[in-house]
Order: C-alpha cells, then sequence, then structure tokens
C-alpha cells in the first residue's frame, strides 16, 4: 500500500513538473555539448592535427546532423514517441564528452566528435516534446526552448573556456560529460510518452514522398535552404570554426578565446531581438538578409587585417549578429509561406540542406589555411559571401512575391 502511495505521488509530481524538468534536461543537454567547442581548434592543433584534419573534425559535427536530422524526425512523428530520443540525445552528448577525454587520437576524435553531432541532431524531439507539453500555449513554449538553447550555451562556452584556461582541455570535456550525465539520469524522471490510439490514423501522416516532392519545388524553400548553408559555411570557417585558432595565433589566451565567443553568442540574441522588434519595421526581410550577408563578407575580408584581441572581439561580435539574423530569417524567407500540413517536411529538409554549410565551410578553411594560411582562408570565404550577396539579389524572393505566385 505503501509503495502504490509513493509510486502515485512520483507520477503526480511528474506530470506536474513535466515542463521545468524538461528545460533543465534541455539546458544541461547544450551545457554538454558547449563545454569545449570554442577552444576546439586550439585543442586539435595540440594534438597534432593539420588544419586540414582540423576542418574534417569540426565538419563531423554538421555531418551527421546533415544526415540524421530529417529521418530522425520522420521517424519520432512515426513512433508517436519522444522521450527515447531525448534519453538517446542525452546518452550520446555523454559518450561524446567521456570519448574525448579518453583519447588523443585524430580518428577517434573525430569520431567523437561527429557523435557530438549525432546528440545535436535530436534537438528537434527534445523541442517538439516541450512544445507537446505546452500545446495550449505553443508560441510562449518556442521562446522558452530558444532562450533555454541561447542560455546554455552562452553560460557553458564561457564557464567551458574558463575551466580549460585554468585546468586543460581534458576538465572541458569532463566539465561536458558530468553535465550530460545529470541531465541523462534526469530524463528518467519525465512521464511516459502518451502515443497515438491504436488504429488511429494520425493527421500529420501524408505520404512523405509526396510531400518532399512539393516542397522541393518550392523556389522558396530551396533557395532559403541554399543560402542557409552559406551562412553556415562562412560561420563555420570563421566564428565557429578557426578564428579561435587564429586568436590563438596572435597570442591571445584560452581565457581570452571564450570570451570572444561568448561575446559572439551573446551577439547572436542582441542580433534576434533587433531584426524582430526593430528593423522589420522599416525594411523587408530580403533587404536584411542582403544587408546582413554583405556585413558578414566584409567582416571576413577585414579578419586577416585583424592583429589586436581588441579588433578581433569586434570582428566577432559583427559575425555573431550577422550569423543570428540570416539563420533566424532565412528559415522565415524558406518555409513561412508553405501550407501547415507540408512545413515539417520543409522544415526538415532546410534543417538537412544548411547542414551541407557546418561540414564544407571547416573542411575547405582547413585545407585552404593548410595550403596557403587562415588569413587567406578567411580572404576566401569573405569572397564567397560576396558571390552569395550578388545571387541572392537576384534569386531569393521576397515573401510578397511568393505569396503572389502562390495566389
Amino acid at each position: 500500500m505503501t509503495e502504490q502511495i509513493v509510486s502515485s505521488n512520483l507520477d503526480s509530481w511528474r506530470s506536474r513538473n513535466k515542463s521545468r524538468l524538461l528545460l533543465v534536461i534541455a539546458t544541461l543537454y547544450w551545457m554538454g555539448l558547449y563545454t569545449y567547442p570554442s577552444l576546439f581548434t586550439p585543442y586539435l592543433e595540440n594534438v597534432g592535427a593539420t588544419l586540414t584534419q582540423a576542418g574534417v573534425i569540426l565538419g563531423g559535427y554538421g555531418f551527421t546532423q546533415m544526415f540524421l536530422r530529417l529521418p530522425l524526425g520522420l521517424w519520432s512523428d512515426y513512433l508517436q514517441k519522444k522521450k527515447i530520443f531525448v534519453i538517446a540525445g542525452l546518452a550520446s552528448a555523454l559518450i561524446s564528452a567521456l570519448g574525448l577525454i579518453s583519447t588523443r587520437d585524430i580518428f577517434l576524435i573525430f569520431i567523437f566528435r561527429a557523435l557530438a553531432g549525432v546528440a545535436a541532431a535530436f534537438w528537434v524531439q527534445i523541442s517538439a516534446l516541450y512544445m507537446n507539453y505546452n500545446a495550449d500555449r505553443a508560441t510562449e513554449a518556442v521562446s522558452h526552448v530558444s532562450f533555454v538553447n541561447s542560455g546554455a550555451i552562452i553560460i557553458s562556452t564561457f564557464v567551458g573556456g574558463q575551466v580549460i584556461a585554468h585546468f586543460g582541455y581534458q576538465s572541458g570535456f569532463g566539465l561536458g560529460a558530468v553535465f550530460s550525465a545529470i541531465g541523462f539520469a534526469l530524463c528518467f524522471l519525465l512521464p511516459p510518452d502518451k502515443g497515438a490510439v491504436k488504429g488511429e490514423v494520425h493527421p500529420d501522416s501524408q505520404p512523405v514522398l509526396q510531400g518532399l516532392k512539393l516542397s522541393l519545388s518550392d523556389k522558396g524553400l530551396v533557395w532559403g535552404s541554399i543560402f542557409a548553408a552559406i551562412s553556415q559555411f562562412l560561420s563555420y570557417s570563421s566564428a565557429q570554426g578557426f578564428v579561435p585558432q587564429y586568436a590563438t595565433n596572435h597570442g591571445a589566451s584560452a581565457s581570452q578565446v571564450s570570451i570572444m565567443v561568448t561575446i559572439s553568442t551573446i551577439a547572436r540574441i542582441i542580433a534576434i531581438i533587433l531584426v524582430s522588434r526593430v528593423l522589420l519595421r522599416y525594411f523587408r526581410t530580403k533587404q536584411i538578409l542582403v544587408s546582413s550577408m554583405l556585413l558578414n563578407a566584409i567582416l571576413l575580408l577585414l579578419l586577416p587585417l585583424a592583429k589586436s584581441y581588441a579588433a578581433l572581439l569586434i570582428i566577432m561580435f559583427g559575425l555573431g549578429l550577422c550569423s543570428a539574423s540570416q539563420m533566424t530569417y532565412f528559415m522565415d524567407a524558406a518555409t513561412s509561406h508553405i501550407p501547415s500540413e507540408r512545413r515539417s517536411t520543409a522544415l526538415g529538409f532546410y534543417q538537412a540542406f544548411y547542414g551541407i554549410g557546418m561540414v564544407a565551410g571547416p573542411a575547405v578553411t582547413g585545407a585552404v589555411a593548410d595550403v596557403s594560411s587562415l588569413p587567406w582562408a578567411f580572404f576566401g570565404a569573405g569572397i564567397v559571401g560576396l558571390l552569395a550577396v550578388v545571387l541572392m539579389i537576384r534569386k531569393l524572393p521576397d515573401r510578397t512575391a511568393i505569396e503572389a505566385e502562390l495566389t
């Protein structure tokens, strides 16, 4: 009898606190993944990786996401279960961090970093589960998960960088493992999934290939996804790729690099607020995106001239502004006009496609830097940005133009 009362009380507590608990788990999930990336390129040099190898390892994080996001989304929708995917995401993050602690072998580092990308691919299911918990407050739920994502990355980037600066790289991986382990344990306190009733046809179970075919014929989705991939190419070539290494080469300490990357992350939040609250009142989305890509290209062209820590801080802040405004509103340009019954498929395609940039950016930049130097690699990325501006002016449709075609 006592056991039944305890079990009933536990089930009641889990049901009442599931949203708060999942937010805590989501926070630990991102903190487990972001305690060390700000100093990962200097670490790779420390263990003997060439810049080409470093680029491939960095690209591995995006490579697994690129291939897994869409199938994982389709699989979880088919099963009508999310909790098991949340557990799998935290488990992947934990194994990745433990693996990085245990080895200095270049190939194994690539495998365990790619496993971190596997963990990151489960973010869609974590977000979806939280929105399921708050179905009557969907807009508020989206803002909650976005805040958790940004806040956790800022905190873990700064704290992880300081830990690495004072105690070494292995301590940064260890801290990530601790966060992931706590999050993994808390997952088992989440209530069981409420699956679809047996025999019930889910309203979103339209033929996947038909929805994908219709989505691929949409110019806004295709070009929005292409430009998002270019944006990620530029970001993972620089701020999220080799700028930390460049700063280290110019005398920046591990602590200074972590502060620099943290400031870039804070700039991303500022950009989202600035664009949504101010710029969209006066400019169209396409104008904002073209201007942001142009600024991004200019900053990359100026990066080889930046020798002081102060100059690098300013450029990293600017790159953070550009990246956030681009990724937020390329998604808007790509998917906002698509009918709700096809939007999940469109979002899956969009997220999978921009993963190409996450892979190609560091891989190409590392290879170019090995052949010439990092400054020349940044200059090349800047040229790619300028070409993207020209292409955007010609090919990225305005929302009004897309809606006119649909009508």
